[in-house]
């Protein structure tokens, strides 16, 4: 082989691995809160990837191509994304069972300052508490 293509498929393979790398650093980030900024986005993403510095975790969020990306980082955001089995890890499912703690305790504050004043928020928190009853079954919440 000679030097040129040498160089080309070493190109190409970094180029590959920082598609990934982005790919993979977007699906760790995950969907984010509706008009969630990027720059919380990457501020999120800089406290899970600990060893990074936050202009790494931008080169490769916007997949830079004067960024290499090296191996241990790959393997790295592979290790984080490897354990998520149908879009949900036990972190957000304790989250989410935070949340519907949150939402009970907001409907029974709500009764008792004025339950008819408050039904409407305190039935919208019903919905949003059986909604999410359904999602964790109804022995996990």
């Amino acid at each position: 082989m000679s030097e040129n293509s040498e160089k080309r498929s070493e190109i190409m393979t970094s180029e590959v691995a920082l598609r990934e790398a982005s790919n993979l650093i977007r699906q760790l980030a995950g969907d984010g809160c509706p008009g969630e900024s990027v720059k919380s986005i990457l501020r999120r993403l800089e406290r899970r990837l600990k060893n990074w510095t936050p202009a790494r975790v931008k080169s490769i969020w916007y997949a830079d191509p004067r960024v290499a990306i090296r191996g241990e980082e790959l393997e790295q955001l592979r290790a984080l994304i490897g354990p998520r089995k149908d879009g949900a890890t036990l972190d957000e499912l304790n989250d989410l069972r935070s949340t519907v703690a949150r939402l009970a305790r907001y409907e029974s504050l709500l009764e008792r300052i004025d339950a008819e004043f408050f039904s409407p928020e305190v039935s919208a928190a019903r919905d949003h508490f059986g909604q999410a009853r359904g999602l964790l079954g109804k022995s996990s919440v």
